[in-house]
């Protein structure tokens, strides 16, 4: 009797053993998708992401940034504005401002007028003049200070430095006609300069001009010597 029990019992193991064997058969037949990640899960997006490996990099997405305003030039409408009161007591001092007896055009606040169709890049920029100031006396031949400002479209602005850098033939005794001028970048803009000795008066000479934003300073200074009297300009038009 115990004998059959046993046996029974040993026959009953059997069978679910055997049933348990066909059951990893089956489910190995048929394989089964590996549970996702939680990295995976809460980096990719539905709408944009289909591969897991891209909860485990950074995103190259581009951050977005604020994107910079330039400041247009305030240009001032009086000579006496042009720099700060110290600079201007230091430069110009008490020297003639705008003499009619030394200058043969109108000075000041201008209007711009159209260029001749004819005229070279200096004209064009000259004929955008929007402020002209000179200091000068009449009794002192050669020495004087100029600063001019221009306004000029975008074609000029462009085109004005590379060609006061080339090299031309002179046309005229004008001393800075066909000279090649040093040009770089500074002040926010393109920054061009020639200076020179006169050959009659043995003193220094300087043309300096800027370009930026569509605007052209222009000092020229003889006989006078300035500290960044060109830094002291940008600072009052674009702060």
């Amino acid at each position: 009797m115990n004998r059959t029990v046993k046996t029974a019992v040993v026959g009953l193991a059997l069978a679910a053993l055997l049933s348990g064997c066909a059951s990893s058969t089956d489910d190995a037949g048929s394989p089964q998708p590996e549970p996702s990640g939680v990295a995976t899960d809460v980096a990719a997006s539905p709408e944009t992401s289909s591969s897991p490996s891209s909860a485990a990099s950074p995103s190259t997405s581009p951050t977005p940034s604020a994107t910079p305003t330039t400041r247009p030039a305030s240009i001032p409408t009086d000579c006496t504005d042009l720099v700060d009161a110290a600079t201007y007591a230091a430069t110009m001092g008490d020297a003639p401002l705008n003499d009619p007896a030394y200058f043969g055009q109108p000075m000041g606040q201008v209007t711009p007028t159209a260029p001749a169709a004819d005229s070279d890049p200096r004209e064009v920029v000259s004929a955008g003049d929007v402020l002209r100031c000179g200091w000068g006396d009449v009794r002192a031949d050669i020495t004087g200070l100029f600063a001019d400002v221009s306004t000029v479209d975008a074609a000029t602005a462009s085109a004005y430095p590379a060609w006061l850098a080339e090299k031309r033939e002179s046309t005229s005794p004008f001393w800075l006609d066909g000279v090649v001028y040093d040009c770089s970048e500074a002040y926010g803009g393109t920054l061009c300069q020639y200076a020179t000795t006169d050959p009659m008066y043995g003193v220094d000479m300087a043309d300096t001009v800027l370009v930026r934003d569509g605007v052209v300073v222009t000092v020229t200074q003889r006989n006078v010597p300035t500290d960044d009297l060109m830094g002291s300009i940008v600072t009052r038009l674009w702060g």
